[in-house]
């Protein structure tokens, strides 16, 4: 098929490919990952995206989201279906992978699409589905937290479910000043020559923090707001239960859950890990550099 048009983005240190072969198929970046993009990339994912009709599944279901998306099983791989019920039953959006994503086609229901307008064939939430199972077969892992590089170039990661105060936390480092904040929801974990390094995502949070950069992590941890700012180092089995607990996984995929529990042990290893309960206002700022002293 000939290429009309490509984009290259870069996540946490994996580049995407996203080509056109279609030449009435026009892409576009949206949001936040219009930073992400990264022209001179060479990229581990390659992913090609048409108009096209969108055939019927003969796998077996692998998982139901209860929402926009339902994962079935194609030979080796997978296919993704995404329904709307603005659109009806027929699938808006089809996205096929290899059983290492690092390959895919997506096809778009041109009937439920305005054809002259550009499109980001990867919208959320494909994007996230196919970096979470990337980074599970064995390249690093997807969490639910606020991370963010201090005025001194430190890396500090704070992670919570929803309502345990990361974009709060994020708006307090930002009244200190001199900070990057990475994201504000959502960060990508690697670990690199027995470093573990944080990256910014553009899955960001209330505060709309959104980075490319990186940086080790020099201070992890799990976060509640509290009467007073304290931190409770954790056990490593400890630690490694709620790294889990607030990470992104195919559940579907038992070698890709092997994988990421053995990727937390080795987490829990490289990085100390507390639980902060804090006051939210600008103190908690000085409390969590002091610790890291």
């Amino acid at each position: 098929m000939i290429e009309s048009q490509t984009l290259t983005f870069s996540i946490g240190g994996v580049s995407v490919r996203l080509a056109s072969v279609d030449p009435t198929l026009r892409l576009e970046a949206k949001g936040h990952l219009a930073r992400f993009l990264a022209t001179h990339a060479s990229p581990q994912i390659h992913v090609r995206a048409a108009w096209g009709a969108i055939r019927a599944t003969s796998g077996g279901q692998l998982f139901d989201s209860g929402s926009l998306w339902r994962m079935y099983r194609q030979g080796s791989g997978c296919v993704l279906d995404f329904r709307s019920p603005i659109f009806g039953e027929i699938p808006y959006k089809q996205a096929l992978f290899n059983s290492s994503f690092t390959a895919g086609e997506i096809r778009l229901h041109a009937e439920y699409f305005d054809r002259d307008q550009p499109v980001f064939p990867l919208e959320p939430p494909l994007d996230e589905l196919l970096f979470v199972n990337y980074l599970a077969t064995g390249h690093g892992a997807d969490v639910h937290a606020c991370g963010l590089i201090d005025s001194d170039g430190r890396g500090h990661l704070f992670l919570g479910q929803s309502g345990a105060g990361k974009t709060t936390m994020a708006r307090q480092w930002e009244k200190a000043g001199g900070v990057e904040i990475l994201s504000d929801d959502r960060i990508i974990l690697r670990i690199e020559d027995r470093v573990l390094w944080m990256y910014g995502t553009p899955w960001h949070g209330e505060a709309r923090a959104a980075s490319p950069a990186r940086v080790p992590v020099a201070q992890l941890f799990f976060i509640a707001k509290g009467p007073r700012n304290e931190a409770v180092s954790l056990r490593p089995a400890t630690a490694v239960a709620r790294l889990m607990a607030t990470s992104f996984m195919p559940f579907h995929n038992a070698g890709a859950l092997g994988y990421t529990l053995a990727f937390f042990e080795r987490t829990a290893q490289l990085a100390p890990i507390r639980e902060l309960r804090f006051v939210p206002d600008v103190r908690v700022v000085d409390f969590v550099r002091r610790l890291g002293q």
